[in-house]
């Protein structure tokens, strides 16, 4: 009976730290998307317009990248704690960005496949 219960309680923590690490993972990938659109523009302007316009873009834009790496370091780390195919199964099923960005990637494989033909 001990084993039963040690076993049950170890299940429930498990599935509240696979929420919470969806729950983390989600907002990282939130705001990965939302900072693209700044990292595409201030990386047109650190390779346009004039030398103090692109140093102040670049300055922005290398706090932008540290920031994703970093970004990127914690969801590696949580990732790694689960079996890939269950937690991003768990991730596109309860994370609207997750699916917004595994629906591009499914268009970008079509068009690749596509154009292979």
């Amino acid at each position: 009976m001990k084993k039963l219960l040690f076993v049950a309680i170890t299940m429930l923590c498990s599935c509240s730290n696979m929420e919470s690490d969806v729950e983390k993972v989600c907002s990282i990938t939130t705001k990965t998307m939302e900072m693209m659109p700044e990292v595409l523009k201030l990386s047109m302007k650190a390779s346009l317009g004039d030398e103090s316009s692109k140093e102040e873009s670049q300055k922005e834009l290398d706090k932008l990248q540290t920031e994703l790496e970093r970004m990127g370091n914690e969801l590696e780390a949580i990732k790694n704690k689960y079996d890939e195919d269950e937690f991003e199964a768990a991730i596109i099923e309860n994370c609207e960005a997750a699916k917004k960005l595994k629906e591009m990637g499914d268009a970008f494989d079509g068009i690749g496949k596509a154009l292979e033909n």
